[in-house]
């Protein structure tokens, strides 16, 4: 028998899984004082809640070789409202006589497991506690967003797990990723530019196209269940050794706003020509500009107006060592 299991909770189990919770969180809130946000001070009644809050959330009791050690709770929905694809790991905890067995990291394989739709996986944790930020790492979260000020001591920050694959593209993935660009054309950016426009515009971007951008360029698709969901390419930007160019960047639109987009940008971002570049520049859709600009591109040069093709040029500065 496997020595980690994840038993469902019911409603009989809330006077457990909150005595788990107290003693497994309670050194934090002694150390950080989030009286808001420490699950130690939740109240039985709390915990009762989100053992029975189907089907928008799963709470588990952690055991190892038969002892109930702790708990996880995985939650389908956000702010109320559930989130098909996407899951939010909130909390975990194993009490402080069972940690360093590297059960949270098995239990979060576990979680992978049992959920195997799951596109996008979220949870936040304390930036002050680097083994916990560590843990996550290990377990393929990586940090976004911003940072949540909880009190003068102890800031929040957001984490996720992308389960969309990526690898360059092959002459064979040409027609499926022109189907996907011109998806977006009509049904996405069409809302910004004119359905007219958009039709002309999905003429051109045949695979012949495709391809033509794939040979100058360091073109990826993202694959999601055996599926090309998302397209992105990096190019050096006219032959320079020092700047680069995004383009390309689409996703599949039922999946829009589920994180597909920053793993496109994460895996450009990690091209040679990216990290070779002190600039990098975004022609960038009305529709995805706002998107691109929470990930640190700006205005070129402070000006914010179309160019001729419709797009807000959009630039990112960094160092590079020498």
């Amino acid at each position: 028998m496997d020595a980690i299991q994840l038993i469902l909770a019911t409603e009989k189990d809330a006077e457990l899984l909150h005595k788990l919770q107290v003693e497994a969180f309670m050194p934090l809130y002694e150390k950080y004082h989030d009286d808001e946000t420490n699950p130690a001070k939740e109240s039985m009644d709390t915990v009762r809640w989100k053992i029975m809050d189907h089907p928008k959330s799963d709470f588990y009791i952690i055991k190892f070789e038969g002892e109930a050690v702790g708990g996880v709770r995985i939650r389908h929905h956000n702010k109320g409202v559930l989130v098909e694809n996407i899951k939010w790991i909130s909390p975990i905890f194993v009490i402080s006589a069972f940690r360093g067995k590297g059960i949270a990291q098995k239990v979060i394989q576990k979680v992978f497991e049992k959920y195997p739709d799951t596109l996008t996986w979220m949870l936040d944790t304390i930036k002050q506690e680097p083994g916990n930020c560590h843990l996550y790492e290990k377990c393929g979260f990586v940090r976004i967003g911003d940072e949540h000020d909880i009190n003068e001591n102890m800031t929040l920050v957001e984490y996720e797990k992308s389960c969309v694959s990526a690898r360059r593209i092959a002459e064979a993935d040409a027609e499926e990723v022109s189907k996907l660009v011109v998806r977006n054309f009509l049904e996405v950016n069409s809302k910004d530019y004119g359905l007219d426009v958009m039709k002309q515009l999905a003429n051109v971007f045949t695979a012949e196209k495709i391809l033509q951008t794939a040979s100058y360029a360091h073109m990826y698709v993202f694959e999601w269940k055996g599926q090309i969901v998302g397209v992105g390419a990096i190019s050096s930007f006219w032959g320079s050794e020092t700047e680069s160019i995004l383009l390309t960047i689409f996703v599949q639109p039922e999946l829009h706003g589920k994180g597909v987009g920053r793993q496109i940008i994460r895996t450009l971002e990690s091209d040679e020509l990216f990290t070779r570049a002190s600039r990098i520049e975004i022609p960038a859709s009305i529709t995805a500009t706002e998107f691109y600009r929470k990930l640190g591109y700006d205005f070129k040069n402070g000006i914010k107006e179309l160019d001729d093709e419709g797009h807000y040029r959009l630039e990112k500065f960094r160092e590079v060592a020498l």
